[in-house]
């Protein structure tokens, strides 16, 4: 029994981590953590920690199970992450813990909304009386949209029609005319605009500039209770994106990529871990003024209630030194 118990005491913590409905290379800790990656890359999972991933449509998703105490970490958006914390649903609060990716940055990938490449739909004053498609209603792009549309004076309940489709299905329905402009992500993005046939409307970088479009957080319950866990997953993290940007394993980031979206291998070579793709930091910090700044647009346009100081709610001391 005493050797049982002893066991049981020494298994590492399971940390529940819930994605923010991208995978590839829109959320790149599904490539980092999946099985096909070796693990000596990830040298501490299974010895630290335990990872168990639930997989969600999208990041308000992602911010439910938090607040419900049902995953312990999670990727989140701005706007997912500053609609809880200011309803107050983090029992605990929360913290900005690493990067994930980072949209407007120079000479790096950003999201777009498309459009058929002959439709009359040129300026945003075109959207008027059209459907519009994004993956989640509170999500990362959701935020670019209506950032774009307020601007534009179009009021997103009145004036069009929002619909939620999944990011893989989003160039289909725009091609089959279901919807008329819809959001495009990589690896998806990179598809589409291999077929031909789509055009750009307006881009992230032209909404909101350089940003953080997405990040990693975690319960600060959680951090108090499992802080060699946090570190030793965060370490991984690291040392699992400097394995993904080494050439010499760029096959296997293809392959792993390739089975997660279905899409070809050949596509994906052509961006994946490039300059083609997005940025991200390869230290996983993250810049608080790149979170900063699209929650103050939300708030200066009235799409949230009041603006945050997101400094108070970033914490990288869990991240690898140096």
């Amino acid at each position: 029994m005493l050797a049982a118990g002893a066991r049981a005491q020494s298994a590492p913590p399971v940390i529940r981590y819930a994605t923010g409905g991208g995978f590839g290379s829109s959320e790149i800790e599904t490539v980092i953590f999946d099985p096909a990656i070796p693990r000596a890359a990830l040298p501490r999972m299974g010895k630290e920690y335990e990872l168990r991933l639930t997989y969600t449509a999208g990041t308000p998703q992602a911010a439910a199970l938090l607040a419900a105490g049902e995953a312990d970490m999670a990727t989140l958006s701005c706007s997912a992450f500053a609609a809880g914390l200011i309803k107050d649903a983090f029992a605990g609060g929360l913290s900005v813990i690493s990067d994930n990716y980072q949209d407007g940055v120079p000479d790096h990938a950003t999201n777009g909304f498309f459009v058929l490449d002959g439709a009359p739909i040129r300026t945003a004053n075109d959207l008027r009386g059209k459907t519009v498609a994004v993956n989640a209603f509170g999500s990362a792009v959701d935020l670019v949209l209506r950032v774009y549309l307020k601007r534009n004076s179009i009021d997103p309940r009145r004036d069009l029609n929002m619909v939620e489709i999944g990011f893989p299905s989003i160039g289909t329905a725009i091609r089959q005319g279901r919807v008329d402009c819809g959001c495009l992500v990589l690896p998806f993005e990179a598809a589409e605009m291999n077929k031909g046939g789509l055009r750009a409307l307006f881009t992230s970088t032209e909404v909101l500039g350089p940003s953080s479009v997405i990040f990693n957080v975690a319960r600060n319950e959680f951090l108090a209770q499992h802080p060699q866990a946090v570190r030793a997953f965060l370490a991984d993290y690291v040392s699992g994106l400097a394995w993904l940007n080494d050439p010499a394993n760029r096959k296997t980031v293809v392959s792993v990529m390739a089975g997660l979206t279905k899409l070809p291998a050949d596509m994906l070579d052509s961006y994946v871990m490039s300059n083609k793709d997005y940025y991200r930091a390869p230290d996983g910090r993250v810049e608080v003024e790149k979170i900063q700044k699209p929650i103050d647009a939300l708030a200066d346009l009235g799409l949230l209630p009041r603006a945050l100081p997101i400094a108070k709610y970033v914490d990288m001391s869990f991240l690898p030194k140096g």
